[in-house]
């Protein structure tokens, strides 16, 4: 287990009321050294006013000036410490601005640019130093892909350089780009960036983690420019090995397990009855099914271009019909897991707020989503997958409610031909990953427990396994 990281939430997570704090204890201590110094010049005095005095005043005032150099140090120590807790705050400004903006709320924009305002004059540097934190993250993440390129090609003549570079330069260009952070909830083409749920005021729902969610909305009509025929999904009978995980959820392994896409389902609904009545969900998205572009399977190629690129896919409008079918109420707390593309349909159904998402788990999730701080967000990474390699590293700053994590690790540390198969990626590699996190006793992973706690209270699990079609085919 000792190759698994887990950090919190974003890929620079800074702790900026500690380093002040620091910095605080620095400043209290460089002030007792300045004391300490005033006191050898007071002995120095005294003693040269003496006759007996034996040298003792040359080495008073050679203690007192190595102590007034010495002081001098923590106070540097705290000012630098001090100018990166600005930075690092101005960070996650920017992305409480960006947010702020993307949902229509001026105000908050505004109260958010004076603090930007305050604490770029109290720190000028503040600013620079943001921007070169943010790429300096983001130019160091293609070295794996780089090593694991040049491991899976040393037996082609003239290749293994040549790849390694290229994919360098590939993943270095999508982090430095800004590719693979989802900021707002997929849209049709040719539809406003905001859409009805990003605009719509925030209201608190009772009961919940914390933070807003978006008063929930009726599912979106099929969209203008979409095809004539609907994508539609049937129900189907369980594989044999989701048959056997009919009960509550018990964890990352056991969801990833859960996931289906070995058969004909690609959408796997759990309603579960609470306790004294009401119920939640579990949502389970399969992968991408087929490299093709245009199938009659809606887990494609296509819809993996139209999501990266901020678009809706017939791939969602099947987890939304899935959801419905399966009596899935707008505004019913839900929990969704989803691997590949899966992961970034579970990312679109958590920022479209239809439903009360309360968490997203991602398994080698090609993007990364900028949810409210209402959701609970686990992200399963691995550093020699490609595929989460598109993420750029993920959002800067954190993003999800308190509790929420990255676990990440090299699936594979040897590299060899295997990787030209994308091993990395499968769903099988991110259970065993899941299963390192299951048994970490991180306290990140607290929020988890308690999940899986109050899913096991339930008094019933009913399950629904979805096949989808695409309409235009």
């Amino acid at each position: 287990m000792s190759d698994l990281e887990i950090r919190s939430g974003g890929a620079i997570a800074v702790d900026t009321e500690q380093l002040r704090a620091v910095a605080a204890r620095l400043r209290e201590f460089g002030i007792r050294l300045g004391e300490f110094a005033d006191r050898a010049r007071w002995v120095a005095t005294d003693a040269a006013a003496t006759a007996t005095r034996f040298g003792i005043d040359l080495e008073a005032r050679w203690l007192a000036s190595g102590a007034d150099r010495a002081a001098e140090q923590p106070a540097a120590l705290a000012a630098a410490l001090d100018g990166l807790a600005a930075a690092y705050e101005l960070i996650e400004l920017r992305a409480q601005h960006a947010a702020a903006a993307a949902a229509g709320d001026a105000d908050a924009a505004r109260a958010i640019e004076s603090r930007m305002a305050l604490l770029e004059q109290e720190y000028p540097d503040a600013a620079r130093a943001a921007d070169t934190a943010v790429r300096g993250w983001r130019s160091g993440g293609p070295i794996e892909m780089a090593r694991q390129a040049a491991a899976a090609t040393w037996w082609i003549p003239g290749m293994a350089l040549p790849l390694a570079v290229g994919t360098g330069v590939l993943w270095g260009g999508v982090a430095l780009a800004g590719f693979g952070r989802m900021s707002r909830a997929p849209v049709s083409p040719g539809a406003p960036a905001a859409d009805a749920a990003a605009t719509a005021p925030s209201t608190s729902v009772p009961g919940h983690r914390g933070g807003t969610r978006h008063p929930p909305t009726a599912p979106p009509a099929t969209p203008p420019g979409a095809p004539t025929a609907p994508t539609t999904v049937r129900a189907v009978a369980p594989t044999s090995s989701s048959a056997l995980a009919s009960g509550p959820v018990t964890g990352l392994a056991d969801a990833a397990r859960r996931v289906p896409g070995a058969a004909e389902a690609r959408v796997r609904v759990e309603r579960y009855a609470m306790p004294g009545g009401g119920s939640q969900a579990a949502v389970y998205i399969a992968g991408t099914q087929t490299i093709s572009g245009g199938s009659g399977d809606p887990f494609d190629m296509r819809s993996n271009l139209e999501l990266y690129g901020g678009e809706r896919s017939a791939s969602l409008e099947s987890v939304e019909l899935a959801l419905r079918e399966a009596g899935v109420a707008p505004g019913e707390p839900v929990h969704v897991f989803g691997h590949s593309q899966g992961a970034m349909l579970a990312s679109a159904l958590a920022m479209e707020g239809t439903y009360d998402v309360q968490t997203l788990v991602t398994y080698g999730s090609p993007v990364e989503a900028a949810v409210p701080d209402s959701v609970l967000s686990v992200g399963i990474r691995h550093t020699d997958d490609p595929v989460a390699g598109l993420a750029g590293g993920g959002h800067a700053e954190t993003v999800g409610a308190p509790g929420s994590f990255v676990a990440e690790r090299v699936a594979d540390p040897t590299g060899g031909v295997q990787d030209l198969t994308l091993a990395a990626h499968g769903i099988e590699r991110y259970a065993e990953t899941a299963a390192m996190v299951d048994a970490s006793s991180d306290p990140r992973t607290a929020a988890l427990r308690e999940l899986w706690r109050d899913l096991g209270s339930a008094e019933s699990v009913t399950v629904t396994e979805y096949a989808a079609d695409r309409g235009d085919n």
